[in-house]
């Protein structure tokens, strides 16, 4: 399948002054032009973890989650001595500048000094969901979309992130399954365009996307189109070891007749 048309941006430009975190799609965190690395796993750890819970968590919390059965706090002290250690390499600032802090309980990363695509994005998803205007909803959609380069925290398997992973997915596959549909009427073509962008880069096995993709073709006239989706389904699925729903198939016959 080409690459979708449809022109969504990728990511986003981090706020003046502050570090760019990204962990939709492989993580990467960078301070203007250079990137930043933790040389500690338990570094890595707890800083995914936090890019991931903008309200920060409790030390209870994030020993439970990264390091289960660890007795006291010596693996958290460590890596917020990384992190800070680090961070102030990177932006050039004075011994005892905080960049991991405390409230409370909880550790957080300050928006102060961090931009995070996860943060914009669950930001985006709920404007969303509750704005009235159509010109409004659709621009949240389309910044969802934008955020979403891919898997969050792509290549990290451990299993705490595991649910949050899913769902991302889940809310950017809704996302552009609401935005074709507000386009559709006027613009199917944009429509056409969000959706394979959708089978492509967020969940390749939904046959929600699928199917909507294909009726939106069908519409157009551009029975090619619906025949190569189907057999991109049909192909993406065998991965799973599944087959077209029987939904799917009637979608594709309503055409193919």
């Amino acid at each position: 399948m080409q690459g979708a048309s449809v022109d969504l941006g990728s990511g986003f430009l981090a706020a003046a002054g502050k570090a760019k975190v990204e962990v939709l799609g492989v993580p990467r965190l960078s301070y203007g032009r250079s990137d930043i690395s933790f040389g500690r796993a338990e570094a890595r750890e707890l800083f995914a973890l936090l890019s991931v819970s903008r309200d920060g968590v409790s030390a209870e919390g994030i020993a439970e989650t990264l390091w289960p059965g660890e007795v006291g706090g010596r693996r958290l002290d460590s890596a917020v001595r990384e992190i800070n250690r680090a961070m102030r390499q990177a932006v050039g600032c004075r011994a005892g500048v905080r960049f991991v802090l405390k409230s409370g309980e909880r550790r957080l990363l300050p928006a102060a000094s961090f931009d995070a695509d996860f943060w914009r994005f669950e930001d985006a998803c709920k404007l969303a969901s509750i704005a009235a205007e159509d010109a409004v909803r659709m621009a949240a959609l389309h910044e969802v979309l934008a955020l979403y380069r891919g898997a969050l925290l792509a290549g990290c398997d451990d299993l705490w992130v595991l649910p949050l992973r899913q769902a991302a997915q889940r809310q950017a596959a809704d996302a552009a399954e609401r935005l074709a549909e507000l386009v559709r009427a006027d613009d199917p073509g944009r429509a056409v365009d969000v959706l394979r962008l959708a089978v492509e880069r967020i969940d390749p096995c939904s046959e929600t996307l699928w199917c909507l993709l294909m009726s939106v073709q069908g519409e157009l006239g551009r029975l090619p189109a619906v025949r190569r989706s189907f057999e991109l389904l049909r192909e993406r699925l065998s991965e799973i070891d599944a087959v077209p729903s029987t939904q799917a198939r009637q979608v594709y016959e309503r055409f193919m007749r």
